[in-house]
């Protein structure tokens, strides 16, 4: 996966239009951004998408431009790693290490860590005062890190932004964008439709790395559920551009946003956040968010049930967790509807 130098195929609204793979496309682009999502299967917790966006020197890989602080594979000591979550938010250390990659990275983009899990949430733009109506969210004043050394993560951060000065990178954005199971439920109201509420969500994040990116860039985006087809989606975001389907097939989709003198290709791709830096980057973000406010329910109810197992919120568990719970609803006098997901 590589930065910018000028495409060999056509811009959008060309009949002629090459439909490369898309890998050869992220090559040819000069930002690359990325989306991804966690807790969309759970039955407990919010769903979080995250987004990020970069530019580099032309042909170069991210991965390779900053190995000396940053690993993919596996874990290396004094280095964060930026992978696909569920690989790095594995084993004993596996929070502290989400948590340092998330968090540098924010760093390096705002010049400073967030105090606590509330003011970030609040400059992530999420909606406080919804969270507020759930009990279990009364403690988001949570310090962070939670896990991880502060001075550590600065320093790191400080490293990164000089190491990506000098080789010519720069963050561009990043939108991370909290679902919490009431506006879920909504959702799914409306819709009728999980793979559609899924990409409501998206396409918020999508919006925001769009109007960040320059043209010419490529956003690559982690599939939502077995989805092939994209451009009525696109057409609702964009009502204004020119969407062009240049591949619509198994494990890729691939489409090009025409908006005056911009030309922006959006990936679909499966196992995107294994292919694509900043994909990965996203899912670190998302999945740690989420981790976050899990924490702070799983702190609240264990407080109000001595002895009760901390829980995920994925489907058994999940289910697990509500009956241990069952015998102290009435006393809690729980609001479920803004506990548990209707799909």
């Amino acid at each position: 996966m590589g930065f910018a130098r000028e495409p060999s195929a056509r811009g959008p609204g060309n009949a002629d239009l090459t439909p490369l793979p898309w890998a050869a496309w992220l090559a040819v682009m000069n930002c690359l951004g990325g989306i991804d999502e966690a807790g969309l299967g759970p039955i407990l917790g919010p769903m979080v998408v995250a987004g990020c966006a970069l530019t580099g020197p032309p042909g170069a890989d991210p991965w390779s431009l900053l190995a000396d602080l940053v690993c993919r594979k596996k874990h290396e000591r004094g280095k964060v790693r930026v992978a696909d979550s569920k690989k790095v938010h594995t084993g004993n250390h596996g929070l502290k290490r989400i948590e340092e990659t998330a968090l540098c990275f924010w760093t390096v983009l705002h010049g400073e860590l967030p105090v606590n899990l509330a003011s970030w949430l609040s400059l992530m733009g999420a909606d406080l005062d919804r969270l507020a109506r759930c009990p279990w969210y009364e403690r988001l004043e949570l310090p962070l890190p939670i896990c991880a050394d502060r001075a550590w993560i600065e320093l790191h951060a400080e490293l990164l932004a000089r190491k990506m000065e000098s080789v010519g990178m720069s963050m561009r954005t990043i939108a991370i964008r909290t679902v919490d199971v009431e506006e879920w439920n909504g959702l799914i109201a409306e819709t009728d439709n999980k793979s559609r509420a899924h990409f409501r969500a998206y396409s918020d994040v999508l919006a925001r790395l769009l109007d960040a990116m320059p043209g010419k860039g490529h956003l690559v985006a982690d599939r939502c559920g077995g989805r092939m087809h994209y451009s009525r989606d696109l057409r609702q975001l964009r009502p204004g551009a020119h969407i062009e389907t240049v591949r619509e097939e198994s494990g890729v989709s691939t489409y090009c946003i025409g908006t005056g003198e911009t030309a922006m290709t959006v990936t679909f791709a499966e196992k995107g956040d294994d292919r694509s830096f900043p994909t990965a980057l996203a899912s670190c973000f998302a999945k740690y968010v989420r981790e976050l406010m899990v924490h702070v329910m799983n702190d609240w109810f264990c407080a109000k049930v001595p002895g009760l197992q901390r829980t995920a919120g994925y489907f058994v568990d999940g289910h697990r967790f509500l009956l241990d719970l069952a015998p102290h609803m009435a006393a809690l006098d729980l609001p479920t509807q803004r506990l548990v997901r209707v799909r």
